[in-house]
């Protein structure tokens, strides 16, 4: 959990400065990170740095002095990233852009052994088709990825001929080829088993969880080998990774330590055969994020925030994000955004003025999404949601416009609308599976329907600019089902966000599209739905 305290423009009742004048001294006091302040001290004052493993003095001196080489790894046992994956590569982002090599590494190899730290049981055994599959899906995903951030950087006035060089890797290329022989001569001598036993994720799994295998027990060495191939071939002296990686970052650190020590090759020794200090490797780790109330960051009901668009929608990304609590976004703004500290701060004072415009929520989702979807679909998804807090009739009546998973098109026809208990019409229009989980869904207060007039009665001939209220479905009857229908629509929303649209047509035109409202009714989820 992050320990550093927010910074915030807070407002005396005795002394108040217009916001204006707080801008221009802010941006007047403000230093610029690229000629005043180290890149470590902007990573530490963002909140990016939990523990150095090293000399912290001496980590910076040596980012001074020239552009070093940094890794953060990710396996693929899934097939996207999540939200929590974003914080390292932060990292990896900012040092990109202060002219630094960095190198994104996926392992294909050790995601078939499944890294063990954190965990007090063993991953479930993945097929290989599985495994290839998350690869591919991860690679590609972090390779759309670098490309937004260079962007994103641009945009934010980093550069481009400031930029270092970045690379994505992917560890099977060397561990497939290594010979056990070799791995055991090269690296086995200079690893104590006292040392790796003693290590919490061992001690845990042991002692608390379902044992630990050989497979896992050797994980840190096969990442440490990755350090060491890196260093030797790409540069890298420095590994980014979770606050859980400590322990895996200080083994990878001794190994290529030893490694180094006990090769014939001597460019990285001193005369007494020790590493020098200006190549000895060195990690850092980020926090674990969690928000002000103590639940992990990135998770929702269990499930993770996905960052493909097929898995995790980008309406519901930026509704994740839209729902950060006051007590965490500012933070937030910091650690996953290039907008400067000093912007941050006046937003934060901009939004303390009026907190229930969410301005500083909107930001972050929405230089968020510009990072992980590009700025296109950020501003659409953004007007998607302003539009759904105060929507109109003729945001969801324009048929041209682009269908998103948050305006989802369902068409159905008149018979099984007019005259239907809300609970059926849920499921016949794909919002719920099935129609005692529609009665549920009502019962406990997470369905609306929308109305466009102030006593929820609407007209068929209300004009499509006319606002739209949405009504909580509690107990209204199948008779008014007709009260909700304008222009041939009903709309409903689920939870705070999640907007369907469903089309109401004569059954003869229904019929036109290939299902008669029989068969559409015992044989939805076989046939499935007319979407537009």
């Amino acid at each position: 959990m992050l320990r550093r305290q927010s910074t915030r423009l807070l407002y005396d009742t005795s002394f108040i400065t217009c916001l204006r004048c707080a801008r221009r001294s802010l941006h007047t006091t403000q230093r610029r990170p690229s000629e005043q302040q180290s890149v470590l001290a902007l990573l530490e004052e963002r909140g990016y740095v939990n523990q150095i493993a090293g000399d912290r003095n001496a980590l910076n001196l040596l980012l001074q002095r020239k552009k070093v080489g940094f890794y953060a790894g990710i396996d693929p046992t899934a097939p996207s990233l999540h939200l929590g994956h974003l914080l390292p590569l932060m990292v990896l982002f900012w040092l990109y852009h202060h002219g630094h090599h960095v190198v994104s590494l996926v392992g294909g190899a050790t995601a078939k052994v499944g890294d063990p730290s954190g965990r007090l049981t063993s991953r479930a055994t993945t097929g290989e088709d599985v495994h290839d599959t998350n690869f591919r899906s991860m690679d590609a995903q972090l390779g759309r990825l670098w490309k937004n951030a260079k962007l994103y950087g641009q945009r934010h006035g980093h550069a481009e001929d400031a930029l270092g060089k970045w690379e994505l890797l992917n560890n099977a290329t060397w561990l497939d080829q290594l010979n056990i022989l070799d791995f055991l001569k090269t690296m086995g001598n200079g690893m104590r088993l006292g040392a790796m036993l003693g290590r919490d994720t061992v001690r845990n799994k042991m002692e608390k969880g379902d044992g630990m295998s050989f497979a896992e027990f050797t994980y840190p060495l096969l990442q440490a080998w990755d350090w060491w191939h890196m260093y030797r071939h790409h540069g890298v002296q420095m590994q980014i990774g979770g606050s859980d990686q400590y322990g895996n970052i200080i083994a990878g650190m001794d190994a290529v330590k030893f490694i180094a020590q006990t090769s014939t090759e001597a460019a990285w020794l001193d005369g007494n055969g020790k590493m020098r200090e200006e190549v000895m490797p060195m990690g850092l780790t980020v926090p674990l994020l969690t928000t002000a109330s103590g639940e992990k960051f990135g998770k929702s009901a269990g499930n993770a925030v996905w960052l493909d668009a097929n898995l995790t929608s980008a309406f519901d990304l930026y509704g994740f994000l839209l729902r950060s609590s006051d007590g965490d976004v500012e933070r937030y703004l910091k650690l996953f955004t290039f907008i400067p500290t000093s912007d941050i701060t006046v937003t934060i004072a901009e939004h303390t003025a009026d907190p229930g415009k969410r301005k500083a929520q909107h930001l972050l989702a929405s230089e968020v999404l510009e990072l992980v979807h590009g700025k296109e679909v950020a501003d659409r998804t953004r007007a998607e949601h302003q539009a759904s807090r105060s929507p109109n009739l003729a945001s969801f009546t324009n048929n041209e416009q682009t269908t998103s998973a948050s305006q989802e098109r369902t068409i159905l026809p008149m018979s099984l609308v007019m005259s239907t208990p809300f609970s059926r019409i849920l499921y016949h229009a794909g919002i719920v599976a099935s129609k005692s989980e529609g009665a549920r869904l009502i019962a406990k207060g997470g369905a609306y329907v929308a109305s466009s007039s102030p006593d929820n009665v609407t007209s068929q001939t209300d004009a499509a600019s006319d606002s739209l209220e949405f009504v909580q479905l509690k107990d209204q009857s199948p008779a008014d089902v007709a009260q909700y229908i304008t222009n041939n629509l009903l709309i409903f929303r689920v939870g705070k966000w999640k907007v369907r649209v469903v089309e109401i047509v004569e059954d003869a035109d229904f019929i036109a599209h290939g299902m008669d409202a029989v068969g559409w009714s015992e044989g939805r989820e076989a046939a499935g739905r007319a979407v537009r």
